[in-house]
């Protein structure tokens, strides 16, 4: 039998290491981003920024066009409601469906007489629910869509007016 032989190289330098952590605590590695001092901004970096933000000059929005646009958001977040419960209701439909075929699925392979008759209730149960699976998709797709637009309505009606 022939034997291969061993780096002692490697072992050495392992073991040196593992010497050295013992005796001097676990080696911290220190990140080249951790070495370098932070930097200080200075208020006169800042006051620029701030100072440009809002000129004297400048008129802030009438208090009617901020309630315009907070009635627009409020009528859009109450329509969304019904559209989101019907998302979620059109959900809950698909996820019993799907469990129900899978539970007979299953049912069904317990009853199976061989692997044979198992490969082919499988092969039927992926073949039929891949139609189901692509119908559903659009049925969520449709409801997903007829949401955002329910939603985005009374929004768009607001950007009209404005």
């Amino acid at each position: 039998m022939a034997t291969h032989p061993k780096k002692p190289h490697a072992k050495k330098s392992a073991s040196k290491k593992i010497a050295a952590a013992t005796v001097n605590g676990p080696a911290v590695r220190k990140s080249p981003a951790a070495a370098a001092p932070p930097v200080a901004v200075s208020p006169a970096r800042v006051a620029p920024v701030l100072v440009n933000a809002v000129k004297p000059e400048e008129k802030l929005p009438d208090t009617a066009l901020v309630e315009s646009a907070v009635d627009s958001l409020e009528k859009s977040l109450k329509a969304a409601v019904p559209a989101a419960a019907a998302v979620n209701r059109k959900l809950v439909d698909i996820a019993q469906a799907n469990m129900n075929s899978s539970l007979e699925l299953a049912r069904d392979l317990a009853n199976a007489k061989s692997p044979m008759e198992m490969m082919r209730l499988q092969m039927n149960y992926w073949h039929d629910n891949m139609s189901v699976f692509g119908a559903q998709a659009q049925e969520l797709r449709a409801l997903s869509a007829e949401f955002m637009a329910t939603t985005a309505e009374p929004l768009r009606a607001h950007l009209r007016r404005a």
